[in-house]
């Protein structure tokens, strides 16, 4: 009965915690116009919605993954970021 208790218990404050972390949504544009129309001065990349990889214009990647456009303090607010850099 103890052990059946203790688990009720760690299943109810666990599912506390999960119910309060606060989430995390990243609004993501089809186009690049519709973007720069809700960014305002925020820069405009391309998210990569499977890695969480930001991409800049001009970039090979930029518009060719999984994902979509997003401004760019929103999408590294979530944790969203650049390539590592190859050395």
């Amino acid at each position: 009965m103890r052990l059946i208790t203790l688990t009720l218990l760690v299943i109810l404050t666990s599912s506390v915690a999960l119910a309060q972390a606060p989430k995390k949504h990243l609004l993501i544009y089809r186009t690049e116009p519709d973007a720069k129309l809700h960014c305002a001065d925020d820069p405009v990349v391309w998210a990569s919605t499977k890695s969480h990889l930001l991409y800049l214009p001009g970039d090979k990647h930029y518009g060719h993954t999984h994902g979509g456009y997003v401004c760019e303090s929103k999408a590294e607010a979530i944790g969203y970021h650049a390539p590592k850099a190859h050395t």
